[in-house]
């Protein structure tokens, strides 16, 4: 008997203990810059304008503008999350803003991978505001092995002088992207080859671009015809066409090492030159701008 009551006692023991320890388990580990080390830092440039703040043990929650896009906002752990999940956004008040409560703002969903959390322009936008007042956003997060919470703190300390310089930097953004850039069909009236008109337009903001992002590596310039009039003329009209953008792109600064030139002539239409619309779409240079290093395997 003296055995099984030690047993007994042992069982409730252990019980009890777990019962305890169960409200520790469950709370957030916590993660944020102190007072002393929260320091915001502007890494800008005419592409794209990086705010962030480092955090301890965590890594880094950020705020990217990068030209033609709208702003986002996203955390970038040092540790992988293997699982995806929900993470719910919080708004928490500083010790010195009295009479202000903690809140509950929304649930988002989270990726596995160091970038957990991605937030779109609305929601990038509202931590801005949050931050700019001198409040603590905060996201609690899954774990990284998934069996507890994290909290990401994002610290207002030191935000304003950043801010200020963060705006300047937007309102310098280029206006287009490498997205919106790498492909351009430029059209061109029947049995014309020179540059006119909008056709100035983009390529000066093709220009300027290739000027500002080093990672460039390459463009082609291809030139078409439709089918009207003979064969060899249209030939040559497409090599005229191309040869034009060629050329205009390096009076404008592009080294003329990064351009290949092509000409087709008819045998590539863009569309069947069925009728007077498709035939004025395949009037056309295409120019394309490349970052690979593979850029000369492609046809």
């Amino acid at each position: 008997m003296g055995f099984e009551m030690n047993v007994m006692l042992l069982w409730r023991v252990l019980i009890v203990s777990a019962a305890l320890m169960m409200p520790l388990t469950l709370k957030a580990t916590e993660f944020g810059a102190s007072l002393e080390t929260a320091q915001w830092h502007l890494d800008p440039s005419p592409l794209e304008c990086r705010l962030w703040q480092q955090v301890p043990d965590y890594g880094e929650v950020v705020f990217l503008h990068q030209s033609g896009q709208n702003l986002q906002f996203y955390v970038e752990s040092e540790r992988a999350a293997i699982s995806t999940g929900e993470a719910e956004i919080k708004v928490i008040a500083p010790l010195w803003k009295t009479g202000i409560r903690d809140k509950s703002i929304a649930t988002v969903k989270l990726a596995k991978g160091n970038r957990p959390l991605t937030l779109d322009d609305k929601w990038a936008n509202w931590f801005l505001d949050e931050l700019y007042e001198g409040m603590n956003p905060a996201i609690v997060l899954s774990g990284w092995h998934n069996h507890k919470k994290l909290r990401v703190d994002v610290s207002p300390v030191n935000f304003q002088d950043a801010y200020a310089g963060y705006l300047s930097c937007v309102a310098g953004l280029f206006p287009s992207n490498f997205e919106k850039l790498r492909h351009s069909t430029l059209n061109f009236r029947t049995d014309k080859w020179r540059i006119r008109g909008k056709l100035l337009k983009r390529l000066d903001l093709l220009a300027r671009y290739i000027e500002l992002d080093a990672e460039v590596e390459h463009i082609y310039v291809d030139g078409y015809a439709d089918n009207e009039g003979r064969r060899g003329h249209n030939w040559e009209l497409s090599r005229l066409r191309a040869r034009a953008v060629q050329r205009y792109l390096e009076h404008s600064g592009v080294d003329p090492s990064m351009i290949t030139m092509r000409y087709h002539g008819e045998t590539r239409p863009l569309v069947r030159n069925s009728n007077k619309s498709n035939r004025a779409k395949n009037r056309r240079v295409f120019v394309q701008l490349v970052k690979t290093e593979a850029w000369n395997q492609k046809t």
